[in-house]
């Protein structure tokens, strides 16, 4: 049976990081431009990328997190059981970016002053208002052929990739801080202290016929597990659910 990953953060800065990288992996499986409404859905998670850097001014929390993984893994270093070919290159890593980080003073600068992109991220944040007549220059270069528009698609892509190997780098040291324990939620329900995590990992399989919820911060969390519902759309599950829990 298949299990089922599921992930919430615990603070602000972590719900932007998931955010980030489950539009990266849209835009990833967009840019073949395939077809007219694979390109259309690539311009709205292009600019959904656009909007949460333009609210969030992730940079300094970016730069912040991987001085702490360099810091973390410099200790990790002194330890005798801790083999050096594997932590050296995702040391230098961390170190890379946080460098070029200091470099960039903008991350989406070039994009938000894209002369093709601008008027198209107005129009696609209107209901409906990528209709042909709206934008007419859109549905020309829809009609453009694949090697002028996959390289387009691509520089664009190229703007957003320091984010992204960022984001990445520092979720995939966030996971790798937290191991799995067996849990049971008691009539559907557990509760406990985080110890300042920033992520709940929750792994468990559609057997139980519920699907978690989780409330709480870096202190506290509650977990609940819920029953689709014909009536209410979804119900509390009142049986005891197996699950597997990581908090890093």
């Amino acid at each position: 049976m298949t299990e089922i990953l599921y992930e919430h953060p615990l603070n602000e800065k972590m719900r932007t990081y998931l955010r980030l990288e489950h539009l990266h992996n849209q835009l990833q499986n967009l840019t073949s431009l395939e077809n007219e409404w694979q390109q259309q859905a690539f311009f709205n998670v292009l600019f959904e990328v656009i909007d949460v850097l333009d609210r969030n001014d992730i940079r300094p929390e970016l730069i912040k997190d991987c001085e702490r993984t360099e810091s973390a893994l410099v200790a990790w270093s002194k330890h005798p059981s801790v083999s050096d070919d594997k932590l050296t290159p995702v040391l230098q890593q961390a170190v890379r970016l946080q460098s070029e980080l200091l470099r960039n003073g903008k991350l989406v600068g070039n994009l938000k002053d894209d002369k093709f992109l601008a008027p198209l991220r107005q129009r696609f944040a209107i209901p409906g208002g990528t209709c042909y007549f709206d934008v007419p220059q859109l549905h020309y270069w829809f009609n453009l052929a694949i090697e002028l528009r996959q390289p387009a698609a691509q520089q664009w892509c190229s703007e957003l990739s320091l984010v992204q190997q960022a984001v990445s780098f520092i979720l995939g040291f966030t996971r790798e801080k937290g191991a799995f324990v067996e849990i049971k939620a008691k009539n559907g329900f557990y509760q406990s202290n985080t110890e300042q995590h920033e992520l709940l990992r929750i792994r468990y399989t559609p057997l139980e016929h519920a699907y978690p919820t989780v409330s709480g911060n870096k202190y506290r969390y509650a977990i609940r597990f819920m029953q689709l519902c014909e009536e209410t759309g979804r119900s509390n599950s009142d049986k005891h659910v197996s699950f597997q829990l990581a908090c890093c």
